[in-house]
């Protein structure tokens, strides 16, 4: 076989790989995020019915399922590399594979970008009523899976060249 096809080869098994990480963890933030919302706001915990209650919750939650969209599947990616079951990349070392600082910068952008999005995109076309329990289920959902799907790729994609021993795949 010839590195072209290996190169190939790697690539297509990592992007498949990224792929499918990125759709568990969706799935995964988008579940829990409902869950967790059933939970508090079906324990009659009144719902945030105004715009800067409303930030304060999407804001927290994007934090939230970014810093797990990173950690989870950072540390699963590079346990795979690590026992050559994955292809990883070749990248020098940097400050940024430090796993807490990464994700934690990550988290701090992703809820900045969903508070930014929600306050100039989603809020405007929302009445200032309360939110009935399945539309408030809906929006956190939506995201959740929208956040994880963002972050996780990213995470996933930098999580393949950490730590690349010597001799690892292109």
């Amino acid at each position: 076989m010839t590195s072209l096809e290996t190169t190939s080869f790697g690539r297509h098994k990592r992007v498949r790989y990224v792929a499918i990480e990125t759709t568990i963890g969706a799935a995964i933030n988008a579940v829990l995020s409902m869950g967790l919302t059933y939970v508090l706001f079906e324990a009659h915990v009144p719902m945030p019915g105004d715009n800067p209650a409303l930030l304060r919750d999407i804001g927290t939650q994007c934090f939230i399922v970014a810093l797990a969209s990173v950690m989870v599947p950072t540390l699963l990616t590079r346990r795979r590399c690590q026992q050559g079951a994955l292809p990883c990349l070749r990248r020098p070392a940097s400050w940024v594979d430090n796993l807490l600082p990464r994700a934690l910068l990550i988290s701090a952008g992703a809820a900045a970008i969903g508070v930014a999005l929600l306050y100039w995109a989603v809020l405007p076309q929302l009445a200032s009523a309360r939110f009935t329990i399945s539309a408030f289920l809906a929006l956190k959902g939506t995201v959740g899976a929208v956040i994880a799907s963002g972050v996780t790729p990213f995470a996933v994609h930098l999580a393949l060249g950490d730590g690349a021993p010597a001799g690892a795949h292109t």
